[in-house]
């Protein structure tokens, strides 16, 4: 360059680059922000209805307890809970000491306008029976 040439100013300066970033620190940063949190409430809602709609219109047992009839014989108690009006057909197994099955009965439960039922399921046994369990129920069509 010539000494009386006007001097002109480079098209990339890295001090100038450096306050511009420094005064907006995150507008890059923030439309990250908000996109992560967008899809974590995105997230949240989906696992929770996936949740409800997974647990709606299905059939639940609880286990009371259980009554010994004889040597041969145990009563289990337990409640259902199914949609109202829904038929189902629950499997009741009974135990010995050693937790091997010694019975098994597939209890009917009718319809009914109430959605949980107590029942009473009586099992014949092949020895004595300890205890006794719910295996599943499932709704009858």
């Amino acid at each position: 360059m010539t000494a009386g040439a006007p001097q002109t100013q480079p098209d990339w300066d890295p001090e100038r680059e450096e306050a511009e970033a420094e005064a907006h620190p995150d507008r890059g940063q923030r439309r990250w922000w908000l996109v992560g949190g967008l899809l974590v409430v995105v997230a949240v809602a989906l696992t929770i209805w996936f949740g409800v709609s997974a647990t709606r219109d299905s059939v639940t047992t609880t286990d009371i307890g259980f009554e010994r009839n004889g040597e041969r014989e145990i009563v289990m108690i337990f409640d259902v809970t199914r949609p109202t009006g829904t038929e189902v057909s629950c499997t009741v197994t009974a135990m010995d000491s050693d937790y091997a099955r010694v019975g098994t009965k597939e209890q009917v439960v009718p319809a009914g306008d109430e959605r949980t039922t107590r029942v009473r399921a009586a099992v014949r046994t092949t020895t004595t029976a300890v205890t006794a369990t719910v295996a599943d129920c499932t709704a009858v069509d």
